[in-house]
């Protein structure tokens, strides 16, 4: 039928979507402090779009030569890319 995928097309699609996100957590275990890939596991789960441009931004700065970045530049660079500093404000009546 028209607009179906074979069983094994969505099978070989998955398998290569998880081989994609296993070479992205590498890379960025390389790029990024222990805590700094905590904080992005987090961020992945919360928000993807955030994660996804925030891993672009990691990347293209590993790839300049940098050093590892820790959680306090992760969480400076999220916050740039999120427009700045919200804070959650909660009022009792």
């Amino acid at each position: 039928m028209e607009g179906e995928e074979a069983p094994q097309d969505r099978e070989a699609e998955l398998l290569e979507s998880r081989r994609n996100e296993a070479k992205l957590k590498a890379a960025l275990r390389m790029c990024l402090t222990p805590e700094a890939c905590e904080r992005m596991a987090n961020v992945r789960m919360a928000n993807p779009d955030l994660y996804a441009a925030a891993v672009r931004q990691i990347l293209a700065y590993a790839g300049k030569g940098g050093k590892k970045l820790d959680d306090a530049q992760v969480l400076a660079l999220l916050r740039a890319m999120r427009g700045g500093n919200r804070e959650t404000k909660i009022t009792f009546k």
